[in-house]
C-alpha cells in the first residue's frame, strides 16, 4: 500500500431474634395434618445473551423517483452505520424515512429506542446530507434515538466553500439546514468533544472567520483531516472496518469532487463507496493507492452513475467484474447522453452492460445479482415513516449484501 458481570453473591441467612432477651427456641415441627403441600420450585429464566449475526448492507430508497444516496450497515452486534442517507427531489420536503427504516432493520417497534454508532457524510449536496439535516433539525427529547458519531470532512464548512473547492455550485441553504440541525441536536445531546470528553481541544483548528458556534466544524476537524486521510484513516466498528481513502483537495474542480471516498472491508469482502466522485478526485485516488487498495467486490457507482469517474478509472478498478451498486432513481437510470448530458447509458456501457435501457430492462439484468439499482428494486415502503411499511419484502429487496459472520 502506498499510503498506509461484578458478580455479587448474596447468601440468605435465617436470623434468630430473641424476644425480651430470651434465648432463641427452635420452632416446633408441624403435625402431619399441618404440613404444607410441597410446591415445585422453578429456576428464574435468564435473559439470553445476544448472539452475533451476519453483516447486512442496505441500499435504501423510500420510493423510486427521488435522487439520493443512502446506505445502512448492520454489524454483527447490531451497531448501525449510515453512509450519507440524503434525499432530494420528491422526498426533499417529506418527513424523514430513516428512523423507521433503521428500526425495521433492527426488528424494533415504531417508537423503540435505537442508536446509530457512526454516520458518514460524503459531501454537502442535499441528496447526500438532506435526510440527516431533517432528522437533526426536527430532533427533540421524544425522538428516542441517538447518533453517537458524525464523520465528514467538508472544505471550510461554515465559512466559504468556494474559497477551497472551486466554483460555488451548491445551494448554501442545504448546508445551512445541516448546521441548524447540529445546533438543535447538540442543544439536547451535549457535544462531548467541546464539553470535556474524548477529543482534546488542542486538536481543533478553527478557521478564520468562523463564529463561536463552530462545533459542527470541530467535529469535522477532529475525525478527519486532509493530512491524515492520505495515509488511510481506519474506523473499526464491531469488526467492520471502514477506511477513508480520500477527502477533498484545494484544487477540486467542483463540490462533487470533494466527496470523501470510503472502503468497507469485512471477512474478505470489500465495498467501495465513491459518493459523487468526479474525474479529478478519482484520478488522484489512483495515484495515492495501489489498485488492490481501491478495487472492491462491490462498487457504488460514482455520482449515481452519471458523469463521475471516467471509463479509465472503472476499467482500472475492475468495475466490470464487480457487483455494482447504483443509488439511482428511475428517471436518471433511463436517461441517454443524446438527450441529456447525464450520460447514465454511457456509464452502463463502460462496465459491460447494455447502453440501451429498454434492452437492459427486457433482459432483466437488474435481477442477476450484479447490479442493484435503487429505482428498480420493485419493492418500496407504502409509508416510509412507518416501521410496518419497511416489511421483510421491502428490506429483502433493498438488502444488497450479506457477509457471513466471522468470529473475532
Amino acid at each position: 500500500m502506498k499510503s498506509k458481570s461484578l458478580l455479587l453473591t448474596v447468601a440468605a441467612a435465617v436470623l434468630c431474634i430473641p424476644v425480651l432477651f430470651g434465648a432463641c427456641a427452635a420452632p416446633a415441627a408441624p403435625s402431619v395434618s399441618e404440613a404444607p403441600e410441597a410446591t415445585e420450585l422453578t429456576e428464574p429464566t435468564a435473559t439470553p445473551e445476544p448472539q452475533p449475526h451476519d453483516v447486512e448492507l442496505y441500499q435504501l430508497a423510500p420510493e423510486d423517483q427521488s435522487l439520493l444516496m443512502s446506505y445502512v450497515i448492520r454489524t454483527p452486534m447490531d451497531k448501525i452505520i449510515v453512509i450519507d442517507g440524503g434525499i432530494a427531489g420528491y422526498g426533499k420536503e417529506a418527513p424523514p424515512y430513516m428512523p423507521a427504516a433503521i428500526r425495521a432493520i433492527l426488528g424494533l417497534g415504531q417508537n423503540d429506542y435505537f442508536e446509530v454508532e457512526a454516520w458518514f457524510l460524503s459531501h454537502g449536496h442535499n441528496d447526500h446530507i438532506g435526510e440527516l439535516a431533517k432528522m437533526l433539525e426536527g430532533y427533540n427529547a421524544e425522538s428516542n434515538y441517538k447518533i453517537n458519531n458524525f464523520y465528514f470532512n467538508f472544505p471550510d464548512f461554515g465559512v466559504e466553500w468556494k474559497s477551497s473547492a472551486g466554483a460555488n455550485d451548491y445551494d448554501l441553504e442545504e448546508v445551512e439546514q445541516l448546521k441548524r440541525g447540529f445546533e438543535n441536536y447538540y442543544s439536547i445531546n451535549a457535544f462531548k468533544g467541546i464539553d470535556g470528553a474524548s477529543i482534546p481541544e488542542e486538536q481543533f483548528v478553527k478557521p478564520a472567520g468562523a463564529g463561536d458556534t463552530y462545533y459542527y466544524d470541530l467535529i469535522n476537524a477532529a475525525v478527519i483531516t486532509t493530512d491524515r486521510i492520505t495515509e488511510g484513516l481506519d474506523f473499526k466498528i464491531d469488526g467492520v472496518n471502514i477506511r477513508a481513502l480520500q477527502t477533498w483537495a484545494k484544487n477540486n474542480s467542483n463540490v462533487n469532487s470533494t466527496s470523501t471516498v470510503l472502503r468497507l472491508t469485512y471477512g474478505g469482502h470489500s465495498v467501495l463507496f465513491l459518493g459523487d466522485s468526479y474525474t479529478d478526485n478519482s484520478a488522484r485516488m489512483l495515484k495515492m493507492w495501489d489498485i488492490e487498495d481501491v478495487a472492491s467486490e462491490y462498487v457504488q457507482m460514482g455520482h449515481h452513475g452519471q458523469h463521475g469517474p471516467d471509463k479509465g478509472f472503472y476499467r482500472k478498478i475492475g468495475a466490470a467484474d464487480s457487483i455494482r451498486l447504483w443509488p439511482t432513481p428511475i428517471w436518471v437510470w433511463e436517461v441517454y447522453k443524446a438527450t441529456n448530458n447525464i450520460a447514465t447509458d454511457e456509464t452502463r456501457g463502460w462496465v459491460g452492460l447494455p447502453k440501451d435501457f429498454k434492452e437492459f430492462a427486457e433482459q432483466g439484468l437488474d435481477k442477476t445479482g450484479r447490479d442493484f439499482i435503487s429505482g428498480m428494486t420493485g419493492a418500496y415502503p407504502e409509508d416510509p415513516t412507518l416501521v410496518s411499511s419497511w416489511n421483510e419484502t421491502v428490506l429483502k429487496a433493498q438488502r444488497v449484501a450479506v457477509f457471513t459472520y466471522v468470529a473475532p
